[in-house]
Formats: structure tokens, C-alpha cells, sequence
């Protein structure tokens, strides 16, 4: 199975209650950082694009922040419980991949990946297709706004197994390396218990994504006819500058295209 089969899987599988199991994700406060920098370097046009969009949380935060949305993500599950969302009823939501976007989706002024959907593009290749169909997607005076996963959250999140203990249920995750390099794959074995009568259910997943570098992002952008203009370090969500691969949590990253 290649590892976007495996990505796609994972999320085909825990659509129906992603957004119960993410319950405590303040996916409000993360699009308000979005929208800051949007603000800050955008041209003031309000069509967006949320691309890996997931089950719509971030599109409705966006829909209500004043943008003309439309969502796609991989998943046909996780759109399709975007699309029962409470406040979606004006966004149009499709299923495609970020290196194999739906067609005809151009002329926004902002395109938006929030949430880290990005490192599931594992290879350059990978993130190069992606990269460019986003700068493809963007009007001329557009701006591309991405978060990726530093490589201290990689350390501090998935070098040592973890369990997080909730009741009737709890959820066990490792990284399969027991060492994590800047720029390499990370696989993570999920595996979430529930509760069930006198039992218990288990729902295993493997996420696999890759670390992808300021220097690498920069790089690839660079190739795919984007320029990177900003770059903020977030933790949790709040922004932090200078951005620190060590320190901080994601890096927050807004391109526009070159020349």
C-alpha cells in the first residue's frame, strides 16, 4: 500500500467521529492565525480555497471570518461529513488530493492548508506537485498559507510511545523509528480503546508523513514557482517569531508566486 493509500485509509476509517475524538483541537483559534496572516500579506480578496480541508471545520471558521469558501480533501468520507456540517451550506466541498486537485479550481485569492495536510506529502516530488497545483490555483496577487510540523513537535510528540488516558477511552501512539531526522518519514502506529459493555473496541491506524525543513520548504517552493514571504513559528496557537524548528510547534508559511 503507498503511503497515500495509507494516509487515505486512516481517514476513510475515523471520518464518521473525527470530530468527536478532536473535540479538545482549537481549529477557531489556528484559522484566526491563518486569517491574520492573510490579512497581512493577502491582497484583500476574499476567495479561498481550503485545501485538505478535512470534515469543514476550518472552511466554516473561514465562511464566518468573512471568505466565499470552497473545501476539497482526499478523503470522500471526511467530505462527505463536511458537507452535514452546522454552517456549510454555502461551501462547496470536493474530493482530491493536494498533488491531484478537482479541476477548474482557479482564480482564488487565497489558498489555505491548515492543519498540517502537507506532511502527509511525502518525497519532494511529492511536495513540489502540491506546491505547484496551489500556486496554479491562485490568482495573481494570491497568497498560499500553509502550517507544517517542526522537527522538535516530531521529537517531543512521537519519539517515546505515549498514552493518553480518558476514561473508557484512551489512545496508545509511537513513532515505528525510534529516532527522528529532519526531513524523513514518520511513521505513527494510532491505535485508540473504547470502551464497549465489558469489553473493549480497538481501532489501529498508521499515519505516515514526513518532516519537511524550512530549507526544503523553501527550496521546493522556490521550483514550483512560489516564493516564501513569511515564515512564524506557532505553539499551540499562538504565533511566536522568530520561527525555531526546535522550539515551536508548526511553522506557519505564506508564498506567493515568483516574479
Amino acid at each position: 500500500m503507498s503511503h497515500a493509500d495509507e494516509t487515505l485509509a486512516a481517514y476513510e476509517s475515523i471520518a464518521a467521529r473525527y470530530d468527536e475524538l478532536n473535540a479538545r483541537m482549537d481549529t477557531s483559534g489556528l484559522v484566526a492565525r491563518f486569517t491574520e496572516a492573510i490579512d497581512r500579506y493577502g491582497s484583500g480578496g476574499r476567495r479561498l480555497l481550503d485545501a485538505g480541508c478535512g470534515t469543514g471545520r476550518s472552511s466554516v471558521a473561514f465562511r464566518e471570518r468573512g471568505f466565499e469558501v470552497t473545501g476539497y480533501d482526499l478523503s470522500p468520507a471526511m467530505v462527505a461529513v463536511a458537507r452535514r456540517r452546522p454552517g456549510a451550506g454555502e461551501i462547496r466541498f470536493l474530493a482530491g488530493r493536494l498533488q491531484e486537485p478537482p479541476p477548474e479550481l482557479t482564480g482564488f485569492d487565497v489558498v489555505a492548508c491548515v492543519d498540517v495536510p502537507m506532511t502527509y506529502l511525502t518525497g519532494a516530488d511529492q511536495l513540489q506537485r502540491a506546491l505547484t497545483a496551489a500556486r496554479d490555483q491562485l490568482a495573481e496577487d494570491g497568497v498560499l498559507v500553509f502550517d507544517l510540523n517542526t522537527i522538535g513537535y516530531y521529537r517531543r510528540m512521537f519519539s517515546v510511545p505515549t498514552v493518553a488516558d480518558r476514561g473508557d477511552r484512551y489512545v496508545a501512539w509511537f513513532a515505528e523509528s525510534p529516532r527522528i531526522e529532519a526531513d524523513a518519514v514518520v511513521v505513527t502506529q494510532f491505535d485508540l480503546f473504547e470502551r464497549n459493555g465489558t469489553g473493549w473496541e480497538r481501532l489501529s491506524m498508521r499515519h505516515v508523513q514526513q518532516h519537511h525543513s524550512d530549507r526544503t520548504v523553501r527550496k521546493v517552493a522556490e521550483q514550483s514557482g512560489l516564493h516564501v514571504v513569511a515564515a512564524h513559528g506557532l505553539v499551540g496557537t499562538s504565533t511566536r517569531d522568530p520561527a525555531d524548528e526546535d522550539a515551536h510547534d508548526r511553522i506557519l508559511y505564506v508564498a506567493r508566486r515568483a516574479g
